[in-house]
């Protein structure tokens, strides 16, 4: 005697998407984890390592609200102008002299406001940190408690090569804030 077996073919269809979505899981991951050593590959140790960037006066991280429009963790600073230090270090083995520093302040979505701030470093010994200061640079836009875009800039430090000087590679670090002038920041934050 033979029997049958019948299956419900919801569960067919059950089964066959958790592979599929397994499989598309599996695929990623491998994929994600050649990309990252392919590029660590590429990369060599920098010559010239960015250590930390300091905002003076201190930003905030604030969840800001612009109509329907939220943004969670916003890096905010409320003034007109504001002060970068950048600590950097010299990794390689050789003097560095006439280091070139540049700083980018960019208004996000709007390419025609932009400043440029050329900057260099005298001398820079083997294993060496030294600090970087931009002082007073001008805000291009502000959110005013309205508009979540107004008020977001782009800060790019590079360090550029100079073949002369001993810099050899190019060096870059961006990071992302908004300015709105409408947020209170706590007196705490900016004592320190």
């Amino acid at each position: 005697m033979s029997k049958i077996i019948t299956i419900d073919r919801k569960y067919i269809v059950m089964v066959a998407s958790v592979f599929v979505i397994c499989l598309i899981g599996f695929a990623g991951f491998s994929f994600w984890q050649k990309t990252d050593t392919s590029v660590s590959k590429n990369n060599a140790t920098p010559e010239i390592k960015m250590l930390g960037v300091t905002v003076e006066p201190a930003s905030v991280v604030k969840d800001l609200t612009y109509g329907s429009v939220t943004l969670k963790g916003a890096q905010v600073i409320s003034t007109k102008s504001f002060d970068l230090i950048a600590t950097i270090q010299n990794t390689s083995a050789k003097k560095m002299t006439n280091v070139p520093v540049e700083l980018q302040v960019t208004l996000v979505g709007d390419n025609t406001k932009k400043v440029t701030s050329p900057g260099s470093l005298p001398s820079l010994e083997p294993g060496a940190t030294a600090r970087v200061a931009f002082r007073q640079i001008k805000v291009l836009g502000d959110a005013l408690g309205k508009s979540s875009t107004a008020g977001q800039h782009l800060i790019t430090l590079r360090i550029n090569p100079n073949p002369e000087g001993g810099v050899e590679q190019a060096t870059e670090a961006s990071f992302r804030f908004n300015v709105d002038t409408t947020v209170k920041i706590p007196p705490t934050v900016n004592k320190q």
